[in-house]
């Protein structure tokens, strides 16, 4: 007999119509009848599981070997499908994220890309979650995919497979901000989020993500929280005949720079223990949409044949006791663009000087003057280009005259999207000075 305990919306499957007869119904009626987190009617308790289960709280639920399988592989990331993570997009389905050595990095697909179709069904209007069904399927079977890459449209031809998708993902953005993404709460969580964040050098403000994190293990939740220096306690939680306070786990390692929490209305259980925890400790600034309100706790059972139960046993509160349940964490700026926002907000704290906003082309070649001569080899060490959100762009700097310098970026701009260009004090002049003073320009994209 196993039991673990989740803070995670995550349902793999729906409680059947009926449960069929169990070996071990006494055993599970007794777990129902000591561990539910609300006292249980000795009636209830004398009907069968089917009814017992529609009387309990939608998170509570009986799963078979099979399903509990596939509900652990959901929490831990396991699927099966194209290696690809997507948002609705006016034109079908945006891929914003291909994982390594999936068959979709292996045909060449890339973030960007846009799926139109899928087995010659029109992805055109519908949401994430019913586009996914037509991508997804059985291991070892195939999906012909119509998909838009910059002006082309092209028709891809995928094997599904087995992914183990990771916990933890991220890279550095312009002006050395540090981006890391939380798709789960599992064992792995904590040991990503060190060896991602480790992998970024010279981070002045980290941004943690974790919108459409369903959640997951407390003990994951539990970690993550530990690497922030000033927290001390995740949640409290109510059982029927107890309180009980877990604590956020004393790590060594720890993330000692200015942070920020991005949510949205799917950020849930273990992501609002965090949220909520990171808020009250004013450890981190919460951008983004409230959560979903999931503030029950559970505990998976797993018998002897292979079969389990998740069950509700306790209501959690944030560590100042807020109510989470059914209300969700507030976040500290509203907003429907977090991670442009977060940002922004994270470029300020170096107090540089900020221009107007310029508006420019998408082919646009800027012009920078200097207050000293320099070489354009030393003077481009200290720029970052960067589209808000995402990560340095490659670009090109040539000198027009000893302090006039041509930045030209090697792609063409976005319409309609939002750019900084941040030069860093620190450069050396060609006698030899030290400049002292950094600039931000930012820029916005439109159309001639």
């Amino acid at each position: 007999m196993i039991i673990a305990l989740l803070i995670s919306f995550t349902s793999f499957t729906l409680l059947p119509t009926t449960i069929d007869a169990v070996e071990n119904e006494k055993e599970i009626k007794d777990y129902i009848k000591n561990e539910y987190v609300d006292e249980i009617e000795p009636e209830l308790l004398e009907k069968d599981l089917t009814t017992i289960f529609e009387s309990l709280d939608p998170y509570s639920t009986y799963f078979t070997k099979e399903e509990l399988e596939r509900f652990n592989d959901s929490i831990n990331q396991k699927f099966v499908g194209i290696g690809v993570s997507v948002e609705v997009h006016d034109e079908g389905i945006l891929i914003t994220l291909v994982f390594p050595g999936s068959p979709a990095e292996e045909a060449g697909i890339e973030a960007g890309d846009i799926i139109l179709s899928a087995d010659g069904i029109s992805l055109k209007g519908k949401d994430s979650q019913s586009a996914i069904t037509y991508i997804t399927g059985a291991a070892g079977t195939s999906v012909s995919l119509e998909v838009k890459q910059q002006e082309q449209t092209k028709t891809i031809s995928l094997t599904r497979e087995k992914i183990q998708l990771p916990a933890v993902t991220g890279e550095k953005l312009g002006g050395d901000i540090g981006y890391i993404r939380l798709n789960t709460f599992s064992p792995q969580t904590f040991l990503q989020l060190r060896s991602v964040s480790k992998e970024m050098d010279d981070v002045n403000h980290w941004i943690l993500d974790v919108r459409n994190n369903p959640g997951g293990y407390l003990s994951a939740a539990q970690q993550v929280l530990g690497v922030f220096p000033d927290v001390k306690t995740a949640m409290h939680a109510e059982f029927r005949d107890m309180d009980f306070t877990y604590k956020a786990q004393n790590l060594f390692y720890k993330l000692e720079e200015p942070a920020s929490l991005l949510i949205n209305e799917n950020s849930a259980s273990a992501s609002e223990i965090v949220a909520g925890s990171l808020q009250d400790y004013n450890a981190a600034t919460l951008y983004g949409t409230t959560t979903y309100g999931k503030g029950l706790m559970q505990q998976v059972k797993q018998f002897a044949d292979g079969s389990g139960v998740k069950l509700s046993t306790a209501r959690f509160f944030t560590p100042d006791y807020n109510v989470i349940n059914s209300k969700g964490i507030s976040p500290d700026v509203e907003t429907s663009t977090p991670l442009e926002d977060a940002h922004t907000d994270a470029l300020e704290q170096f107090k540089y000087q900020t221009f107007d906003e310029d508006t420019v082309a998408s082919d646009k070649t800027f012009v920078i003057h200097t207050n000293a001569p320099a070489t354009p080899k030393e003077f481009k060490e200290s720029i970052h280009f960067f589209k808000l959100g995402g990560s340095d762009l490659p670009f090109t700097i040539t000198a027009e005259d000893e302090d006039t310098f041509m930045l030209d970026p090697k792609e063409d701009l976005e319409v309609d999207s939002e750019y900084t260009l941040m030069i860093h004090p620190g450069w050396t002049s060609t006698s030899g000075e030290t400049s002292e003073k950094g600039v931000i320009q930012p820029i916005t994209v439109e159309n001639e």
